[in-house]
């Protein structure tokens, strides 16, 4: 809204990659004492979450959920889960097949003002690549 009147702007959205958010680590167990079964355990950055919670709640941008390994129903799981726990920043998801279809997207969705994701992908989004350094304003708490 601008000046009481209701405003067609589409509001910024950034894209946020599972990767950042869902942490696997692998756990390895020995089953008969000598046959190693590896098991991934799969966690949360709760931080990261909470960050990217009150960011949204103080600045009002919209984030959207994507992966790139995972199928629709995984990702509709952890948006779920972080539904329940009860600090979901995210309002959407979408699950893509590689990032290479997410970069064919990006000129096309004009709301979209960056993609949050790990460093060492950044440069295959161009300009619309940030870390969440970045999306936080630099600062690291």
């Amino acid at each position: 809204m601008q000046k009481g009147d209701i405003s067609n702007a589409l509001p910024k959205r950034y894209l946020v990659h599972a990767d950042l958010v869902r942490l696997e680590t692998p756990e390895i167990k020995k089953v008969l004492g000598f046959i190693p079964v590896v098991k991934k355990n799969i966690s949360y950055d709760n931080a990261l979450l909470s960050r990217f919670y009150l960011h949204t709640t103080r600045v009002g941008e919209t984030l959207e959920l994507i992966g790139t390994d995972m199928s629709s129903e995984d990702l509709e799981q952890l948006f779920e889960y972080l539904d329940r726990i009860g600090t979901n920043p995210f309002r959407y998801y979408t699950a893509y097949e590689s990032i290479e279809h997410v970069v064919a997207e990006l000129p096309y969705r004009p709301e979209v003002a960056g993609v949050v994701d790990l460093p060492n992908r950044m440069l295959r989004y161009g300009h619309w690549g940030m870390a969440f350094v970045d999306f936080f304003g630099g600062a690291r708490e």
